[in-house]
């Protein structure tokens, strides 16, 4: 089965240029420092970091551009110090995600220290607030953090999705959403998440249901769209095909390696 290449990320084309110089100077001023740049707020703190942000933040930009501008450098710096690792979950992966009920059973929260999972083409649609029109969903920057306490593990997630990305259009949208459960709570919160009567991802788009478009319109759907999503990734390894970078891939079609997540229909 012949399945569509993983598309361009935000990372290569906002922050792919970084590679060369500001991160890994970000990194030798944190070691120097020492400071912690997977921490947050250590990593705001660098001198580098707010130099980055004043050139990439323009002058007339809103007053919250400086706090989503700062997710995206951080977490662009964490999916490139842990190995750009990025997932694309394929359409039949992504419906078994989003069903009604999701079998997780006894399984504890575990995920990569940073990642970008990567959705079916306009297949999630949102907003970043009441008043703003919907855009597509292209996916999610996901850092996890994991502490231990009298024996149980706790996991802090953040989690910046993307919206509205065309390699053609300057400028994203952002929604940042943050998480911290026990590891044991994930299934229970997770797997079966609905009252009785509601409908997951429901749309009220025009034409949206006959076209199998989806909305986040809660923070639940999008902590259950997220956490389902890394159980696939650590629990259902023959979803999971490793594909190699391209070398000269057309404009639209990412250049790094990447892993598909097929679902029911991966092969060997």
């Amino acid at each position: 089965m012949v399945t569509p290449a993983a598309r361009v990320t935000p990372y290569e084309l906002i922050l792919g240029p970084l590679e060369r110089d500001a991160f890994p100077e970000i990194r030798a001023e944190a070691e120097q420092r020492g400071r912690d740049p997977f921490v947050h707020d250590d990593f705001l703190l660098l001198g580098l970091v707010g130099a980055t942000l004043s050139a990439m933040i323009a002058d007339d930009a809103p007053p919250d551009a400086v706090d989503q501008y700062g997710e995206l450098l951080w977490q662009g710096y964490r999916f490139w110090a842990a190995g750009r690792r990025l997932y694309s979950f394929g359409d039949a992966a992504t419906s078994r995600l989003i069903a009604r009920e999701y079998d997780m059973a006894g399984w504890h929260l575990a995920a990569p220290p940073s990642c970008y999972l990567q959705f079916p083409n306009q297949r999630f649609w949102t907003r970043v607030g009441p008043d703003a029109p919907y855009e597509p969903v292209d996916g999610c920057f996901v850092a996890a953090d994991e502490s231990t306490a009298h024996g149980r593990t706790r996991v802090a997630l953040r989690v910046l999705l993307v919206l509205g990305l065309r390699p053609e259009r300057p400028g994203i949208s952002l929604v940042i959403a943050r998480l911290e459960l026990d590891a044991a709570e994930a299934e229970p919160r997770a797997s079966a998440p609905w009252l009785a009567g509601e409908n997951p991802f429901s749309t009220s788009l025009p034409g949206g249901e006959k076209r199998k478009l989806l909305v986040l319109s809660t923070e639940g759907e999008l902590e259950t769209l997220v956490l389902r999503s890394l159980h696939a990734l650590d629990a259902r390894p023959a979803w999971l095909v490793p594909r190699a970078a391209a070398e000269s891939p057309p404009p639209e079609v990412t250049r790094l390696a990447y892993v598909e997540v097929l679902g029911d229909r991966a092969t060997a």
